[in-house]
């Protein structure tokens, strides 16, 4: 009898332990651990924690100082938020959005809307979603549905907008894209289609407007561009406008001026090799056709006009992927010239005539400057060209160069075909332009800015490369 009585003691005392309820803001953290007060041991049993208003936040159970078992947590109307279980959850790496726990959940969970409706299930192991995921809108849609396999996309995903039209879908192998992946527009029209491999883009990619019309076609390979087509929303091809080029014969010439400013000393002799430089700044009309192709935003014109007018508001890395862009599209080589081949080409190459400006001694017979511009850009090749038959080398614009800057580099320059400065701060700007006096538009007159700033009078022109 007695033994009877004191297993019966046990048993109640061991039930009694096993419903302790508390607060879980009273139980101690210590060693990852949590702790009832003045307990020596790991905390077994349930918690509660509540919002303001009384309304339960959650409860659950604790295992030896870690969360174990079935957790439920409640908007703060009192409707379910969360279900699911823990196994040796120690409480960290939170969400951001619930502020639950992800170690340690452990298969299927469960989230809720606060109108009640359903937001998203799935199956976890030891904190990291395994297997398939399901989400909804708050309006009881289908969202997505994924399949993850140790926290990883794997399989198939597809995603829905809020009218039930499919937005995405594509494959993941090992958290990366591979095979055909498709984005649609809300109307159902498809944006684009295309092929991964090991998570880059590989194969034929098509893009279309939302009214179906194709806009953009490439191919690529192991994640290079290979070639590309891009057209407008009548169907039209964007293709690159070239510009008309001159043949510049290289020679010899005296570069710099000893009456000029002090980076322009000392007067040097430089060998350049032929090229080909185009008559005209690059006008807007041509620009215009490479955002159109890229989707680049288009620089501001003032107000004055784009067309045939030089473009500004163009910094030099600008300038650099224009050309790099002609270049993919055409199959030739386009860059910015040479501070020393601008300079030769100003001068006339080897037909100068020894002018101040390119092409007259007179700046109003060659170029527009702030005594004759109006305050404003002008369409390119209105005034007089030089020996060359290059326009508006003086005035209308600075045009990059390809040079670093440097005030000294005169000093020690390469005589055959220099390249300017390894590094630098600024690039290279030349010709004086619309807003600036006379003296800035001499063929000699060295400027400077920061590549990533292009104002209202700053444009470029090219140089075609020799096959």
């Amino acid at each position: 009898m007695k033994r009877l009585l004191f297993i019966s003691v046990l048993l109640f005392a061991s039930l009694l332990y096993s419903q302790r309820k508390f607060d879980i803001n009273n139980l101690i953290d210590s060693g990852g651990l949590k702790y009832a007060p003045n307990d020596d041991e790991p905390y077994t049993g349930k918690v509660l924690d509540f919002y303001e208003n009384g309304q339960k936040k959650f409860d659950g159970n604790y295992r030896k100082g870690l969360m174990n078992g079935e957790w439920t947590y409640y908007h703060e109307n009192g409707k379910f938020h969360a279900q699911g279980r823990f196994i040796d959850g120690d409480g960290s790496n939170s969400s951001e959005s619930s502020g639950i726990p992800f170690n340690g959940r452990t298969g299927r969970w469960s989230f809720w809307y606060e109108n009640g409706k359903k937001k998203s299930e799935g199956t976890y192991n030891d904190g990291e979603i395994d297997g398939k995921w399901t989400e909804w809108f708050e309006n009881g849609q289908l969202s997505e549905e994924e399949t993850f396999k140790d926290g990883e996309l794997n399989g198939k995903s597809t995603y829905w907008y809020e009218n039930g039209q499919k937005s995405v879908e594509g494959t993941y192998k090992d958290g990366e894209l591979d095979g055909l992946y498709t984005e649609w527009y809300e109307n159902g029209q498809k944006e684009y289609e295309g092929t991964f491999k090991d998570g880059k883009w590989d194969g034929l990619w098509t893009y279309w407007y939302e009214n179906g019309q194709k806009w953009y076609e490439a191919t690529f390979k192991d994640g290079e561009l290979i070639e590309e087509t891009r057209w407008d929303e009548d169907g039209r091809e964007i293709i690159p406008i070239i510009p008309e080029f001159v043949a510049v014969e290289g020679g010899t010439f005296q570069m710099g001026s000893n009456s000029g400013d002090s980076d322009e000393k000392p007067v040097h002799s430089v060998t350049v090799s032929d090229f080909n430089i185009s008559k005209t700044e690059v006008t807007f009309e041509q620009y215009d056709a490479f955002c159109d192709a890229i989707g680049r935003d288009k620089p501001d014109d003032e107000g004055w006009g784009r067309g045939n007018r030089p473009v500004i508001y163009v910094d030099w890395q600008d300038a650099f992927d224009y050309c790099e862009w002609m270049s993919k599209t055409t199959g030739e080589t386009y860059r910015l010239p040479t501070e020393a081949e601008w300079e030769y080409a100003a001068r006339g190459g080897n037909k100068s005539k020894g002018y101040r400006y390119s092409g007259s001694n007179t700046i109003s017979s060659v170029g527009w400057y702030d005594d004759n511009s109006a305050e404003k850009t002008h369409p390119v090749a209105q005034k007089q060209p030089n020996e060359l038959g290059l326009y508006d080398m003086s005035g209308n614009v600075w045009e990059w160069c390809s040079d670093w800057y440097s005030d000294s580099y005169y000093r020690s320059s390469p005589k055959n075909d220099p390249q300017g400065p390894n590094s630098g701060s600024s690039r290279v700007l030349r010709g004086g332009s619309w807003y600036y006096d006379d003296n800035n538009c001499r063929v000699a007159y060295r400027s400077r800015n920061d590549p990533d700033h292009g104002g209202g009078n700053s444009g470029f022109r090219l140089v075609l490369s020799q096959d």
